[in-house]
Order: structure tokens, then C-alpha cells, then sequence
């Protein structure tokens, strides 16, 4: 990867781990609870037998296996490395 666009993922990523720890400041400012984060990907029956792991926000599958175990961890991996 070109380092500019590794420097540019890096900034990314900070300012996204910033902005959650100022959303999670605010809540317990106001003394609201703060909002469930719901997952990404959702797996969802495709068929006999196939489970498809689709991405939330765009509607696209991203992965399908055939064991619902199977397909629940492929989400979980998904979910950890976006």
C-alpha cells in the first residue's frame, strides 16, 4: 500500500476512535444512556442450506457459508476488521 494512503487510513482511524470517545463523553454529560450499536452484518437464510453474511449498510452480501456457525463467525471477523 502507498504510504500516503496508509497515512491517510491511520488518520481515519483516529479520528473515528476520537469522535466514539466524545460521543460516549456526551452521554454521560447529559446522563443519557448511551445508543445500542448495532452489528454490521447480519447473516441471513439464502435457500436450503446457505446462510448469506450481508452487509447492513449497503444491503450486499459480503460472504455466504453453509452452516449458520459457520456464517455467524465469518460476521464476527467482518465486524472486527471494519
Amino acid at each position: 500500500m502507498h504510504p500516503s494512503i496508509q497515512l491517510g487510513n491511520e488518520v481515519r482511524a483516529a479520528l473515528r476512535i476520537r469522535s466514539r470517545i466524545a460521543t460516549e463523553d456526551l452521554y454521560e454529560l447529559i446522563g443519557w444512556p448511551q445508543p445500542v450499536a448495532l452489528p454490521r452484518f447480519t447473516v441471513k437464510p439464502a435457500g436450503v442450506a446457505f446462510f448469506h453474511v450481508v452487509d447492513r449498510r449497503t444491503g450486499k452480501a459480503r460472504g455466504f457459508r453453509r452452516n449458520h456457525n459457520e456464517a455467524c463467525a465469518l460476521a464476527r471477523r467482518l465486524e472486527q476488521q471494519e
